[in-house]
C-alpha cells in the first residue's frame, strides 16, 4: 500500500504542478527511467499526459513526454507516454503547428514503431465510439424490445436486419462494451477519492483487500473477462452478489465468442486509452473531453504523420465515418 500511496503523491506532483521545476523535470526522467519502480515511472508520465490536456499546452512538458518515450527501458511506461503523445497532438493540433522545432523529433518517436503508433491511434479512435454504441442500445430497446413476442415476423427480422452492421461492431469492441457494463462500479469511494485511482496499474495483490473466500471467484473471473485496469478495481468494488450475476453473463455465448475475437487483438495501448475514456467520461475530477475531437482526427498532424497509405486509410475510416 505504500508504494501505492507514494505512486499517487507522484501522479499529483505531474498532474496540477503548473510550472515543473529543473528538479522536478529531471526527477520526471529518472522514475520513467527506473526498471525497479515502473509504476513510479508510469504514473508519472499519466501526470504529466493529464496536465497537458486539462491546462494547456507547454512545450517543456511536450519534451518531458518525448524523453519518456525515447529514453524509457519500460514496456508500460512507453506505451502510456506514447499514448499521452497522440491525444495531447490531437488536441493541441493549432499549437504543435506553431511549433516546426517540435516536428522531427515528434516524428522519430511516432515512425520509430510505426505500427505501435498507428495501432494506438486506431484504439482511441475506436473507444471514441462507445458513445455511438450507447446510443445505438437505446435504440435497439426502442425498435426490438417491444417485438420480442413477434420472433417470427418479417417485422423484427426487418429491424434485425437493419442493425446487423452496429450489433457485429458490438461483438468486436469488448472492453469498450465493458464501458457501459461497468459505468455504475465506478460511482465508489476509491474512484472518488483521487483522480490518481482511476490510472493505477493492476497487481494481483490487490485481491488480498476482499474476503478469502471470495478471492478464487474473482480471479478467475478477472481471468476470463479482458478488461482494463480499472475495469479490475471497479470489479474489486463491486458486491459478490453483482459478481455472481455477472458470472452468469461471462458464461453466454455471445461473450465467449467475443473473447475468442478479440483475445489477441486488444494490445497493450489499448488498456490504458480504456482507462484514460473512462476517467474522461466518469469522473468528477475531469474537466475536458478530449476523445470528442477524435472526429477531427483527419485535420491533425497526427494523422497525416501516422496514418500513412491507402491501407492504412482504409483500416482507421470505420472508425472515423
Amino acid at each position: 500500500m505504500m508504494q501505492l500511496t507514494s505512486a499517487c503523491d507522484i501522479f499529483d506532483n505531474y498532474a496540477t504542478t503548473f510550472a515543473l521545476s529543473e528538479e522536478d523535470c529531471a526527477e520526471f526522467l529518472v522514475l520513467v527511467q527506473d526498471v525497479s519502480h515502473p509504476v513510479d515511472g508510469m504514473m508519472a508520465v499519466s501526470g504529466l499526459t493529464l496536465s497537458m490536456l486539462e491546462d494547456g499546452w507547454n512545450e517543456g512538458r511536450m519534451k518531458l513526454l518525448l524523453k519518456a518515450y525515447l529514453e524509457s527501458p519500460v514496456e508500460e511506461v512507453r506505451e502510456r507516454s506514447l499514448v499521452g503523445l497522440l491525444l495531447v497532438m490531437l488536441m493541441h493540433n493549432a499549437m504543435l503547428r506553431e511549433c516546426q522545432h517540435l516536428w522531427e523529433p515528434i516524428q522519430e518517436v511516432l515512425t520509430s514503431d510505426a505500427e505501435l503508433t498507428f495501432t494506438a491511434l486506431c484504439n482511441i479512435a475506436r473507444t471514441a465510439q462507445v458513445k455511438k454504441l450507447e446510443l445505438f442500445n437505446q435504440q435497439l430497446a426502442k425498435d426490438i424490445m417491444p417485438l420480442m413476442d413477434k420472433v417470427g415476423s418479417d417485422e423484427f427480422y426487418e429491424v434485425i436486419r437493419k442493425h446487423q452492421t452496429d450489433m457485429e461492431r458490438i461483438a468486436r469492441m469488448h472492453l469498450d462494451q465493458n464501458f457501459l457494463i461497468f459505468k455504475s462500479a465506478y460511482q465508489t469511494p476509491f474512484f472518488q477519492q483521487r483522480a490518481a485511482h482511476w490510472f493505477l496499474p493492476w497487481n494481483d495483490e490487490h485481491l488480498l483487500s476482499i474476503a478469502e473466500e471470495e478471492r478464487q471467484q474473482v480471479q478467475d473471473m478477472l481471468s476470463v473477462w479482458q478488461m482494463c485496469d480499472s475495469d479490475k478495481y471497479a470489479f474489486l468494488g463491486m458486491s459478490n452478489m453483482i459478481r455472481n450475476t455477472m458470472k452468469g453473463q461471462l458464461q453466454s455465448d455471445l461473450l465467449g465468442q467475443m473473447g475468442e475475437s478479440l483475445g489477441h487483438m486488444n494490445i497493450v495501448t489499448n488498456g490504458y486509452v480504456q482507462q484514460l475514456y473512462r476517467f474522461f467520461r466518469l469522473s468528477s475530477f475531469a474537466r475536458v473531453l478530449p476523445f470528442d475531437l477524435v472526429n477531427y482526427m483527419r485535420q491533425t498532424l497526427a494523422f497525416r504523420w501516422i496514418v500513412v497509405g491507402e491501407r492504412a486509410r482504409t483500416a482507421i475510416g470505420q472508425f472515423l465515418s
